[in-house]
């Protein structure tokens, strides 16, 4: 029963990145915040979200692998 909980953890925090670039990344979009709506601002946001992403699916992969 702890391993179930410890898994849901990882999973959670391993999505706080993705939470915190899409945040960001959503701002600059708005044109409001300054430099966040530069391109190389946005640019460097979106590879932080695809890892981000990545983050979140090794996660899930090591929370529902087989045989555990």
């Amino acid at each position: 029963m702890a391993k179930m909980w410890v898994r849901r953890v990882v999973i959670g925090v391993s999505c706080a990145p993705l939470v915190l670039v899409s945040v960001l990344h959503t701002m600059g979009r708005s044109g409001d915040f300054g430099v966040l709506g530069r391109w190389y601002v946005l640019t460097g946001l979106a590879v932080a979200g695809f890892l981000a992403w990545g983050l979140v699916e090794r996660a899930i992969g090591w929370a529902t692998r087989p045989g555990e």
